[in-house]
């Protein structure tokens, strides 16, 4: 053990009780010493006893019973708080020990044992030392009163939602210290490194036990430390974003080569790294047998990008994109269409929020979905594709009404979404490319009826190289569905297939142009 080590567990609190001890123990003596008389006429014979051999023989009793009631609230303690540890993490230990309520409380056990041992030996017949005995009577009383209500604050404080606060209050603290100074050290970092890495001993620990609740909260609390962390972000010193070497030690970023280590250091995303490297842990976990967990993780991962975006943190939000993609190929690789699903409803929403202010960065989602929609044919997840246009359709819809400056290019890459197949192939994967071409021509639709005809007809002229089979197949799957709502539960609930009363004319025109060959 290091000597600061040794310092912070072993010499301080010893150092500390040794001085409190005696402190109220010469402090008594001296009262005693100087207001002899007075207290004297105070206590004796109306509060305490003058026969020394009784008020000896109470003292050394009531000293049995304090360090009786002391080594049973160690015992029954150090059960509970071994049982959290084992649940959750080993690190709950510490925050036990050094938590101020519970060492006072120990502390109070301690010095009323030690002034009791002190006082019965001390004390003669001439020399009764009232205020001693009174001091000392109200540290015995309030070891015993305290019993129950610190069991209460042992149970409260071992619930996670308690302890997790004290990181989240901690870890800020770091941060908030380190932004105002603009000075850092390794310690600050370790520490930091060291919270997070506690949090997610919680979280992977919770999901194991199925603890979905406790799961779900620790996603939070790690969203809750980036949304503290990103907008300080541009406080920081420099020296907080230089890797010193010690990461490479770090599990998350063991395995990272230096060129992956130089991005993270130049885009100063080493937090969010860590936080992410976990999230993608529970994800892939969590999303073929605790759905709700995995979605946790969407959602969090989504709200943080948002908080990006509000602070121009491209490092971040290219970060949790990059991340978006990994679960889009987890989710195939597995052959698990439900959670690639999921993935892309809050990647749609992602998308959204990038039109206002970095329009040029649609670009690339809309490739990343035209991507990953057709890895997933390749894996015969055919769904995915199918998916991946109806949000581009509703993200290529809000661009529009934007006016964004890259609309073209964006309605451009939404029409090389489908892949030409064969006449007759009548396969799962000519349904999903027939979804596709659903969704564009919903949107040639909305063109129509917004009167932007050049943008219809550009769409229009993408569907000729269709048969007229197939586009009479899109037109009778359009026209017979007649509710928004999905007939089964799924997390979206709407039918893809469905087009709003307003549009339905406006398609009308647009399957006409089939039938006369509009050019």
């Amino acid at each position: 053990m290091r000597r600061k080590e040794k310092t912070y567990y072993w010499i301080k609190p010893l150092a500390i009780l040794i001085t409190a001890s005696l402190s109220v123990f010469f402090f008594n003596k001296f009262i005693d010493f100087y207001f002899h008389e007075e207290l004297k006429q105070f206590f004796g014979g109306k509060i305490f006893s003058f026969d020394l051999g009784t008020i000896l023989n109470s003292f050394g009793n009531m000293g049995e019973v304090v360090t009786s009631v002391l080594g049973i609230e160690i015992t029954a303690v150090a059960i509970i708080v071994q049982l959290a540890a084992n649940k959750y993490s080993s690190k709950i230990m510490e925050l036990f020990i050094t938590d101020t309520v519970n060492f006072v409380i120990v502390a109070i056990y301690v010095v009323a044992g030690v002034n009791t041992i002190l006082l019965a030996n001390t004390m003669t017949e001439s020399h009764v030392q009232y205020f001693g005995i009174f001091v000392t009577l109200i540290l015995l009383t309030s070891s015993i009163i305290i019993v129950i209500p610190h069991f209460t604050y042992v149970f409260n404080f071992l619930r996670p939602d308690n302890f997790l606060k004290q990181i989240v209050s901690e870890t800020k603290a770091i941060i908030e210290k380190v932004a105002q100074t603009k000075r850092c050290n390794y310690k600050d970092k370790a520490t930091l490194a060291e919270h997070i890495d506690f949090i997610g001993d919680v979280a992977l620990n919770s999901y194991y036990q199925s603890d979905r609740a406790v799961t779900l909260l620790t996603l939070n609390t790690m969203r809750e430390i980036l949304d503290f962390y990103i907008p300080r972000k541009k406080d920081l010193p420099p020296k907080w974003f230089k890797l010193t070497g010690e990461e490479s030690l770090d599990p998350d970023f063991a395995d990272y080569s230096t060129f992956v280590m130089k991005k993270i250091e130049s885009r100063k995303i080493l937090l969010e790294r860590k936080i992410f490297r976990l999230f993608e842990m529970i994800f892939i976990k969590s999303k073929a047998t605790q759905r709700d967990i995995a979605s946790g993780v969407l959602l969090n991962s989504r709200l943080i990008f948002e908080k990006a975006v509000e602070h121009g943190d491209a490092g971040t939000m290219w970060t949790v994109i990059q991340y978006f993609n990994s679960f889009l190929r987890a989710s195939i690789t597995s052959r698990d269409p439900r959670s690639a699903f999921n993935t892309l409803e809050h990647y749609r929403l992602m998308a959204e929020k990038l039109i206002d202010n970095y329009p040029e960065w649609l670009e690339k989602i809309y490739y990343f979905f035209k991507y990953y929609g057709q890895e997933a044919n390749k894996y015969q997840v055919y769904f995915i594709l199918e998916t991946a246009s109806h949000d581009l359709y509703a993200v290529t819809k809000l661009a529009y009404e934007k006016k964004i400056k890259n609309f073209s290019a964006l309605l451009e890459l939404f029409l090389t979404l489908d892949q030409p197949i064969e006449e007759d192939a009548e396969t799962e994967h000519e349904t999903s490319l027939i979804g596709v071409r659903i969704a564009q021509a919903k949107l040639a639709a909305f063109f129509i009826r917004k009167k932007e005809i050049e943008f219809a007809r550009e769409i229009y002229k993408d569907m000729l190289v269709e048969p007229k089979s197939r586009i009479e197949k899109i037109k009778e799957i359009i026209f017979s569905t007649e509710t928004n709502e999905f007939w089964e539960i799924t997390p979206r609930g709407v039918n893809f297939y469905f087009v709003e009363k307003e549009d339905r004319d406006a398609l009308k025109i647009f399957f006409d142009w089939f039938e006369n060959k509009k050019s």
